[in-house]
């Protein structure tokens, strides 16, 4: 590749699979706000624009689409205990990530992170786990966006037509033409700048807000307590896949980090919109969960658009109600695809600037929007709504989120030992945190397939002795701004926890990330 002078990597002529990029890393004193590495985009954003961004891309699929599938196959009822679960595990990470995003204020998110804590590979790395992150999860919305089109014609009893449908060719593909058009809207809109995009972002995230609202006051009304009776079908275990499922709807949260390079204070707007949206995106899901779950009997809980269809095959024919909701989510929905549009693109342009992706990457138009990588995230992400269903999507989503908290989570610790010139005194807190990580695996596989407890519980008295080992280091490199709260020990169990997670997914999940 070749590179221009404006956007000259750290490193030229690197190689990200050579051996050395596992130790290369980025410089401590590199890009800060308002310097040339991000003159380019446009700083713009308040903190309500940065909370309204967290909330419409977290309150979307998550809250109308994929709680239907975790209510009715993973956990029933207890998938409250799956969200509530999550939001821990998540809140670990948002500490750890509003650390970062207060110490490095650009806009590549967990990408530029694990890049200066961990080396150019696992940044590298974590960068394209982001794309399984914000590009498929525009696909995973888009194709639950069509999901709610059905439910309107069902209000009128009527069956939707098999190209609103879609056509089902085996287990994994669905080929669907009409998912793709919410894609190329929002696309549009993006080109049009981030001060345009901000106000239709605000405006239909009011909305949806209104419509999850009106669900919950309306819902509680036809709540049957004995619904929430077995309150776990599934056991423990099932809460535990539940996690996994809904660990989906907290990618809103991390996104918000991506606008860094477009945020006017984002040392101190930055973690306040982080926690923010996870509070506010954890207290709707809970609500919803329990009216929800508390309304229809698990085993009839509609797995593609389930708020709406809660009101009219549980006996109650309010199809008045299921329009209402089904309108919102379909502007709901638009929001989710929206912000997760909004981060990739900013994710390949922090990349090509530091010359792991194509310079091309960094061309902007007359607005100070990188056009290309918009755009090409958009084609990218029609093609696969068009060809894959939710639940692979999700699945896959998941997938790269929980990787990418790993990737933060362990970059927060090794950040407190880091002397000034790179180096590190002792054993190197990467490679206990490396073996804490392998831990946890056999951890999270010994649980999933319920293997003797005492070899569950040795395997959680290494990882507690690995902890101890690295709270006895000395921090020598403390934060002036925000700080995780116990590190190290609270980003080992954001490692632990999402880790754990990981391994609780279904095995072909595996096999699609890798290909």
């Amino acid at each position: 590749m070749n590179y221009s002078n404006k956007y000259s990597p750290l490193v030229k002529k690197r190689n990200p699979y050579s051996l050395n990029s596992i130790i290369r890393k980025y410089p401590l004193n590199g890009p800060k706000d308002g310097e040339d590495s991000e003159a380019s985009l446009n700083k713009c954003l308040s903190i309500i624009d940065i909370v309204s961004y967290g909330i419409g891309s977290t309150v979307g699929a998550g809250v109308f689409v994929s709680i239907g599938i975790a209510i009715a196959t993973k956990a029933g009822p207890g998938t409250l205990l799956s969200f509530l679960f999550s939001a821990i595990a998540c809140l670990i990470s948002a500490f750890c990530y509003s650390e970062f995003s207060a110490r490095i204020p650009v806009s590549g998110s967990a990408y530029t992170f694990a890049y200066v804590s961990l080396g150019e590979f696992m940044g590298w790395f974590v960068g394209w786990n982001l794309t399984l992150e914000y590009a498929i999860s525009a696909s995973a919305v888009a194709r639950g966006w069509v999901g709610y089109f059905q439910v309107i014609f069902k209000i009128f009893g009527k069956d939707a037509p098999e190209w609103i449908s879609g056509y089902s060719i085996n287990e994994w593909i669905n080929i669907n033409p009409v998912a793709p058009v919410i894609i190329v809207i929002c696309t549009i809109i993006l080109v049009f700048g981030i001060k345009d995009s901000a106000r239709f972002n605000m405006a239909i995230t009011a909305i949806n807000l209104l419509t999850i609202t009106f669900f919950i006051i309306l819902g509680s009304i036809y709540v049957d307590r004995s619904n929430w009776t077995p309150f776990l079908p599934y056991g423990m275990s099932g809460v535990f896949s539940g996690c996994s499922v809904v660990f989906f709807s907290y990618v809103g949260f991390d996104s918000v980090t991506t606008l860094a390079g477009e945020v006017k204070n984002p040392k101190r707007d930055l973690p306040i919109g982080i926690v923010g949206t996870l509070v506010i995106a954890t207290a709707l899901y809970i609500g919803v969960t329990l009216v929800l779950s508390g309304m229809v009997n698990y085993v009839h809980v509609s797995q593609n658009s389930p708020l709406s269809d809660a009101f009219i095959d549980n006996g109650l024919d309010m199809k008045w109600a299921a329009m209402i909701i089904a309108c919102g989510t379909l502007t709901s929905l638009t929001a989710s695809t929206l912000c997760s549009l909004l981060g990739q693109p900013r994710i390949y342009l922090q990349m090509a600037k530091d010359g792991l992706f194509f310079e091309k990457f960094t061309s902007m138009n007359k607005k100070q929007v990188p056009v290309f990588g918009t755009v090409f995230t958009g084609v990218f992400a029609s093609i696969l709504a068009i060809i894959l269903d939710l639940d692979n999507l999700t699945n896959m989503i998941s997938i790269g989120t929980l990787l990418a908290f790993t990737a933060v989570c362990a970059g927060v610790v090794v950040m407190r030992f880091r002397k000034e010139d790179g180096g590190e005194d002792g054993v190197p807190s990467a490679l206990l945190l490396f073996i804490l990580f392998i831990f946890a695996c056999v951890f999270g596989v010994s649980s999933k397939l319920n293997w003797n407890m005492w070899i569950q519980i040795s395997l959680g008295a290494c990882q507690a002795i690995i902890i101890g080992l690295l709270w006895l280091k000395e921090q020598i490199n403390i934060p002036t701004s925000f700080r995780c709260p116990f590190n190290p020990i609270l980003p080992c169990l954001g490692i632990i926890v999402n880790t754990f997670f990981i391994m609780h997914l279904d095995t072909p999940s595996f096999y699609r990330v890798a290909v």
